[in-house]
């Protein structure tokens, strides 16, 4: 139906809080490691790099290895990381907790695609970015950001892949504008 993630087209996952958003994302990111040769960008703003790491290790070991009981040596967590990554400089981690200046995220996406050859940039979450804003300017700046973040897509030729709540009825937190920009548009709820 949407023949894949390409270059040059964004998709972006939505849900409510607390569906799976973030794991949807680091099954994401754990079939383009495993599966390409490809180089990756991460920028989790919900997420300690640590704790990220974790979570691809235990997409390997098929474990909770951040659980303090899970039984998994940090030896067989770094095992499972290399074999995950493949080689050096493959995947390239935003080490960022909160909120940050937009201008700085885009920046930072730039440098990962041009500097490192980064091919797939994943985004968990836009809202964050722009959390630490007023209330007033959130929708105008996550409006610019959605724009620009298009615009990068088609100029450098990357695949982005967004995170973005949704409030009750179904539209994208701040602005609904993100997902009317986005190529690629995925509803994720929970089975119950």
């Amino acid at each position: 139906m949407t023949y894949g993630l390409r270059k040059g087209e964004s998709v972006l996952i939505t849900a409510l809080e607390g569906v799976g958003k973030t794991e949807l994302m680091h099954a994401i990111e754990y079939t383009l490691l495993t599966e390409t040769d490809h180089a990756l960008g991460a920028i989790f703003l919900e997420e300690p790099k640590a704790r990220h790491l974790q979570a691809l290790a235990g997409i390997e070991l098929r474990s909770p290895v951040h659980l303090p009981d899970n039984g998994v040596s940090e030896s067989e967590v770094v095992s499972a990381l290399r074999k995950v990554v493949g080689k050096d400089d493959r995947l390239n981690i935003y080490s960022h907790f909160g909120s940050s200046d937009p201008g700085v995220i885009l920046d930072t996406i730039r440098f990962l695609v041009v500097a490192c050859g980064c091919s797939y940039i994943l985004l968990d979450h836009i809202s964050m970015v722009v959390s630490g804003l007023g209330s007033e300017d959130e929708r105008k700046a996550l409006d610019a950001i959605a724009t620009r973040l298009e615009m990068m897509v088609k100029e450098l030729n990357f695949a982005l892949i967004i995170v973005s709540h949704v409030n009750d009825e179904g539209q994208t937190r701040g602005s609904r504008y993100i997902g009317k920009i986005a190529d690629i548009r995925i509803d994720a709820t929970r089975n119950l």
